[in-house]
């Protein structure tokens, strides 16, 4: 697993940083991702509270294989919030969702998280 970087700023910002990479891609960081984000409200949408919860145990479990409602019973929250949380953070590439049969698995693609503000 890596980093993910998550940086807030202006659209000018992001440009600005990808172009800057795109030229000179020693200044990428290595093992990292970046998912940028136009304003702090996208951040708490995407990471609410609830949703870091979420993303602290399964990063700090990362042997265990936890399915949508063992991470119900264990965060002590409802299936279907559970399931709706994994659904954005999955879409946004932060977690990795697996079926095997019946059963939905969830899985952390990254070890760490850093905020950066543009």
């Amino acid at each position: 697993m890596e980093k993910l970087v998550i940086k807030i700023g202006s659209s000018e910002d992001v440009k600005k940083e990808l172009i800057s990479i795109f030229k000179e891609p020693k200044k990428g960081k290595k093992g990292t991702h970046t998912l940028y984000l136009k304003n702090s409200k996208d951040f708490y949408e995407i990471l609410s509270p609830q949703r870091l919860d979420l993303l602290r145990y399964i990063t700090g479990n990362p042997l265990e294989k936890n399915t949508i409602s063992q991470l119900a019973k264990k965060l002590n929250r409802r299936q279907e919030a559970i399931s709706r949380d994994t659904i954005l953070l999955s879409k946004y590439k932060i977690i990795q969702k697996s079926k095997e049969k019946q059963k939905v698995y969830v899985k952390a693609l990254y070890t760490s998280f850093d905020l950066e503000l543009a």
